[in-house]
């Protein structure tokens, strides 16, 4: 089969792209596609998104400041499956594009941060891993593990290319495994921010880690970018 998966995207301002992707191939390939799931970054509030809508070629219309695989699970009559890959491109307009070239490369575009919890405080954690990526703040997270790979490398190297770590803290304790994570967070010389629910008391952290209460319900992801901003520019 020859199916690929297509898309363009329109620039609107401050980093930020309106984008579209769909299925191409002949209409006898087309005819053979029942439905079509798009796999997203997880930073997504929606990751997986279901399109049944052979008539404009299963398209997705979405928006975001940032490139990634973007993959797609193809339904196909007679039970098949097909799953395609495609590297989402977002480009800048031409008069965009002379200052960025005068600026250094490794300049990041956007912070980044390292989001470190425990399974108990997912939801907490997704609350503010959507909150940050409104405000433009890129989240790497356990979210992003993708299936097959060595988590705990996987991880590590989610540290290693944030800019600073958050990390939530329990109502009781920190779980050891967040515990190990704040550990490497302070050896590699990382900004770490702790958060811990507004309802219990101040815990126990290593020297060098900032603390904070926040709602769990309503995280304050705002302020934690505000944080960022500034444990960055330093």
């Amino acid at each position: 089969m020859t199916l690929r998966i297509a898309q363009d995207a329109r620039y609107v301002g401050n980093d930020y792209w309106n984008w579209r992707a769909w299925i191409e191939g002949s209409d006898e390939e087309l005819g053979e596609v029942e439905q079509v799931v798009w796999i997203l970054h997880p930073s997504f509030s929606q990751p997986r998104v279901t399109v049944k809508n052979r008539a404009n070629g299963f398209r997705l219309e979405t928006s975001g400041w940032g490139t990634f695989l973007l993959r797609a699970e193809l339904s196909l009559q007679g039970g098949r499956t097909q799953a395609l890959r495609h590297n989402l491109t977002l480009e800048y307009p031409d008069e965009e594009v002379a200052p960025l070239r005068s600026a250094s490369a490794a300049r990041p575009r956007g912070a980044s941060v390292f989001l470190s919890y425990s399974s108990i405080d997912a939801r907490a954690a997704a609350r503010l891993r959507d909150g940050l990526t409104q405000a433009g703040v890129q989240v790497l997270d356990q979210s992003g593990v993708t299936p097959g790979e060595p988590w705990q490398e996987a991880l590590a190297n989610m540290m290693a290319r944030a800019d600073a770590v958050v990390t939530l803290v329990g109502d009781d304790d920190m779980s050891p495994w967040v515990s190990a994570e704040l550990s490497h967070a302070l050896a590699a010389d990382k900004p770490t921010l702790a958060l811990f629910n507004e309802r219990a008391a101040t815990p126990r952290l290593p020297e060098g880690v900032q603390a904070r209460p926040f709602n769990p319900r309503e995280p304050d992801a705002q302020g934690v970018r505000e944080w960022l901003d500034q444990v960055v520019s330093r």
